[in-house]
């Protein structure tokens, strides 16, 4: 599994452009404070990894590179490495018209959303105010954003004037509005004011559907799971139960326990599992264009629904400091892909 020159060349040169020694000195500061080592020996790993390694500054960050060794090192994805694959064998404009618009994977994958949901672009103030009658809590999001940004939570009490509030939303691009999800009790035991997903990366060798990442985020009351509403995550075994404590990649705080519920994140385990893993399968083949994906999937009392698809999956890994795992999910990407 290689980057191509072109690739290589394009992301070195944007390394160089946004090249700031200070600001990776103080990375490499507080990698030193974590992993109890010397600043300048790490600070000058990063700059050879990022040369050399394909390892962005955060992926040497959260990855915990430098209590790794070389060979460890060699079985994690990278941020680089993992957008190289997703151009490499996603045909892009299939992969953009299905999943970059919530409105168009809707529209595609409706029959696994599992709730009810209304365009705006199609539909009138009564409309929304009609949908509302039947979803007193709903949620409302901009079509095209990523990590949890654009997604809203509305409660139908709080409006007076539906014409005004339609209006309202349509000014700020909130055009796709969507019925309130409910989570399985199990799920809503650690955090029940938000819809914790679980991530699930697939790859569709046009015979069979791979699993090759399982990743479990938790909420803390926000309307999003994801870290820009302080949310974090655990990676998954293969049977949907947690490897470890949980962590959010961008600092130190580990959870063995989630911090408001102070449910076990330790003893975690994806409820339905194997009805999680029947939809993965089903779904992922629907596009055989686009075979490697990261599904958001929420998992409710009777079985787990679709909530969103991303061509480019998102790089997780686990880190050793949290887990105490030392091999990332690089061999098992490599042991189905043959380029």
């Amino acid at each position: 599994m290689q980057i191509d020159l072109k690739a290589r060349v394009r992301y070195f040169t944007n390394r160089l452009r946004n090249f700031n020694p200070g600001r990776i000195w103080e990375l490499a500061q507080k990698i030193g404070k974590e992993h109890k080592r010397a600043t300048f020996p790490i600070f000058v790993d990063m700059l050879y990894s990022a040369a050399f390694k394909d390892t962005a500054f955060i992926d040497y960050y959260e990855a915990d590179f430098a209590s790794l060794s070389r060979a460890e090192r060699k079985t994690f994805m990278t941020s680089l490495l993992q957008h190289h694959i997703a151009v490499k064998v996603n045909d892009q404009k299939i992969a953009e018209d299905n999943f970059i618009s919530k409105l168009n994977f809707n529209r595609r994958f409706e029959k696994y959303l599992g709730r009810e949901w209304l365009d705006l672009h199609n539909a009138d103030a009564a409309a929304l105010e009609d949908f509302s009658k039947r979803h007193p809590v709903f949620i409302a999001k901009v079509p095209i954003s990523r990590e949890g940004h654009g997604v809203f939570r509305y409660e139908a009490k709080d409006v007076t004037d539906w014409t005004a509030f339609y209006n309202e939303l349509v000014s700020k691009d909130q055009m796709l509005i969507e019925e309130k999800i409910t989570q399985h009790p199990y799920l809503a035991e650690y955090c029940a004011g938000t819809v914790n997903t679980t991530r699930i990366t697939s790859y569709f060798d046009g015979t069979n559907v791979h699993i090759l990442v399982r990743v479990q985020k938790f909420g803390r009351g926000s309307v999003s799971d994801q870290f820009s509403w302080g949310g974090f995550f655990t990676m998954l075994d293969e049977n949907g139960k947690a490897v470890g404590r949980g962590h959010n990649g961008k600092n130190d705080t580990f959870y063995e326990n989630h911090p408001d519920s102070g449910k076990s994140i330790i003893d975690f385990q994806v409820p339905l599992w194997d009805e999680v893993v029947a939809l993965i399968t089903e779904v992922a083949q629907i596009i055989p264009e686009v075979p490697y994906i990261g599904w958001d999937v929420a998992v409710g009392p009777n079985g787990p629904i679709l909530i969103e698809g991303n061509w480019i999956p998102g790089l997780y890994e686990s880190r050793v400091l949290a887990t105490g795992i030392r091999r990332g999910t690089r061999p098992a990407h490599e042991a189905v892909m043959t380029f």
